[in-house]
C-alpha cells in the first residue's frame, strides 16, 4: 500500500523529469514543509514559508482588485523562475526552475498534479 507522502514524491518526481526544472515542493498553507526534492543548496523549510507568504499575498491582492482566482504566482529572476499553485484548501505546489525552461510545459504539468495533490491531501 502506498502512503499519502509515497504518492506525493511521486508527483513531484514527474515534474522533476522536465526539462530545467531544478526541483518542487509541496507546502502547507501555513508554510510549513509536507514533502520537497529540491537540490541540497536550497533549504526547503525556508522555500516553503516563502512559497505560503507569496500565494497568500497574491490570493490576498486578487480578491481585494476583485479579478478572480489566483491560478498561479510566479517569480521570474535572472536564473530562474519559482512558479507557486494552489492544491486544494490545504496545500501548495511549488517549482523552481532554470530561466530557460519550458513554462507551457511546466504549467500544464503543475494543473494536473495540484488536481491528484488535492486528492490526496
Amino acid at each position: 500500500m502506498t502512503t499519502k507522502e509515497e504518492k506525493l514524491k511521486e508527483l513531484l518526481g514527474e515534474i522533476k523529469e522536465i526539462t530545467n526544472v531544478k526541483g518542487a515542493a509541496i507546502v502547507r498553507r501555513d508554510g510549513l514543509l509536507i514533502v520537497s526534492n529540491l537540490p541540497s543548496d536550497i533549504e526547503a523549510d525556508q522555500l516553503a514559508a516563502m512559497t505560503a507568504s507569496t500565494v497568500g499575498s497574491g490570493e490576498t491582492a486578487s480578491k481585494t482588485l476583485s479579478i478572480g482566482e489566483v491560478k498561479q504566482v510566479t517569480v521570474e529572476s535572472d536564473h530562474g523562475k519559482l512558479i507557486s499553485t494552489g492544491a486544494g484548501n490545504e496545500g501548495i505546489l511549488t517549482v523552481l526552475t532554470a530561466d530557460d525552461v519550458n513554462m507551457g510545459l511546466v504549467l500544464v504539468e503543475m494543473k494536473e498534479a495540484a488536481k491528484k495533490i488535492k486528492r490526496v491531501l
